[in-house]
């Protein structure tokens, strides 16, 4: 991680420029990383993307090429050139374990260090947390509405670039797909690859059946053929033949894929084909620019469908640009901070999450409330840097996926649906309560407009 160190935006080493000249930089300071709201129908988030934050933390280190870069920057006093040549992070950091179901203004991470070392991170923690977060969310709705049937990540080639493909594979195994055809996240993360064949096979062989023989010769046990390239009925008929070949070999097709028209209308008449000929164990699986409101509707509608191939709508978010993750100062030397701004209004001081369950053993509601109130239910913060150093061991993402979905089932049934118009209650308990009117009538009287930063 050391060579994401220049992650940052520019006015992180501007403000840590103005600290140090002024002799605040070694003051300690604390903020929260949250996530303000929801999107619209969405009910939770999957926090996502801690296990990276606290590799990035932990390994901050400017290289000699950094320090050359900023030294060209001709705004930068040598003063401050010469701070960076040692900067490393020594602060503490809490946060909730990775896959924890987590909702809007919830802390879901807390840095509490010297002002200029707490200051730097927020742009790396931002990025790695709020995409990472995004996708395994969605991945998590779209696993809702497929109910029995399995989701595999089909987003490689429409992701923001390679990065983007990676991560988010791996959030969307986290959210609860089972596979994904991206051949490097399978190699680097152990997630399942699965996959099937493009039209243009079909199309590189004298006519379908001849194109379906091939592919089966070579994966006589793992085959999926693709249906569609000229009609999905006779497509299927086709499939069946060569399933019913198989059969007397000692092999089996393993899938059909549907890829256009009415998905779910085919589904139900290739089933009958399939089912027709004893070809109860072939699976159909289904693609073609899937999101969860398309599946909700076939699932609702009695689709025939096994497997669900999700690709665009599911590594974009689509069609959820990004969400509002933020940064935020809560205390420092002075005290507990407060921003006042309108619809940016912040929880002041060092808070912890206690999520409290209910008697049938789902999540009831969350208490946000100040750390030491000692207030009922699990706390979700856990301290996972201490003087920079890591104390917590990096989880598995076996262990990640597994907790994720756990979470998830806990949640209220109405929080998994594909429109969600009742939202989970979050508490503030009454020290919270109290610190935060004391502030608001500090500052308003103050009349500062309350932007603490």
């Amino acid at each position: 991680m050391k060579e994401k160190t220049m992650l940052t935006d520019l006015y992180q080493l501007t403000m840590n420029a103005a600290y140090h000249d002024n002799g605040k930089a070694d003051e300690t300071a604390t903020f929260d990383l949250f996530i303000r709201k929801l999107p619209q129908d969405w009910g939770y988030f999957i926090a996502n993307g801690i296990e990276d934050a606290i590799d990035y933390i932990t390994n901050i280190e400017f290289s000699n090429e950094d320090i050359k870069f900023l030294e060209q920057q001709e705004f930068f006093k040598p003063a401050f050139i010469d701070y960076q040549k040692t900067f490393k992070f020594e602060g503490d950091v809490y946060a909730v374990r990775e896959g924890t179901a987590v909702f809007g203004n919830q802390p879901i991470l807390r840095v509490t260090a010297k002002r200029n070392q707490a200051q730097f991170v927020e742009t790396a923690l931002l990025n790695m947390i709020n995409y990472q977060t995004m996708i395994a969310s969605k991945a998590n709705r779209v696993v809702n509405a497929a109910k029995d049937a399995k989701v595999v990540d089909y987003g490689l080639r429409r992701a923001q670039e390679e990065s983007a493909a990676m991560k988010g594979a791996r959030a969307a195994y986290i959210g609860g797909a089972i596979g994904t055809s991206n051949v490097k996240a399978g190699k680097e993360y152990g997630i399942k690859i699965l996959g099937t064949h493009a039209h243009s096979f079909v199309m590189s062989f004298e006519n379908e059946i001849d194109a379906f023989r091939a592919y089966v010769k070579t994966f006589p046990n793992k085959a999926t053929l693709l249906i569609d390239t000229y009609d999905t009925v006779e497509g299927a008929k086709n499939a069946a033949i060569v399933a019913k070949e198989l059969e007397k070999q000692g092999d089996r097709l393993s899938a059909v894929r549907l890829d256009s028209g009415d998905l779910c209308d085919l589904s139900k008449k290739v089933r009958k084909i399939l089912d027709e000929r004893g070809l109860h164990y072939v699976n159909i699986v289904a693609s073609n620019d899937l999101n969860e409101y398309k599946i909700d509707d076939m699932t609702k509608n009695g689709a025939k469908i096994d497997g669900y191939g999700v690709g665009t709508e599911m590594i974009t978010a689509k069609p959820v640009a990004a969400i509002p993750g933020v940064y935020k100062l809560v205390e420092d030397n002075g005290g507990a901070k407060i921003k006042l701004s309108p619809d940016k209004k912040t929880y002041p001081g060092k808070k912890q999450v206690y999520r409290v369950t209910g008697a049938d053993g789902k999540f009831s509601h969350d208490v946000l409330g100040l750390e030491y109130e000692g207030i009922a239910g699990t706390p979700l913060l856990e301290k996972v840097v201490s003087q920079g150093k890591r104390v917590t061991k990096r989880r598995t993402l076996e262990e990640i996926r597994q907790h994720a979905l756990e979470s998830v089932e806990k949640l209220p049934d109405h929080l998994k649906q594909v429109r969600v118009t009742e939202q989970y209650e979050m508490k503030i308990s009454d020290g919270l309560n109290e610190l935060i009117e004391r502030l608001t009538q500090q500052y308003g009287n103050e009349n500062n407009g309350g932007e603490q930063k």
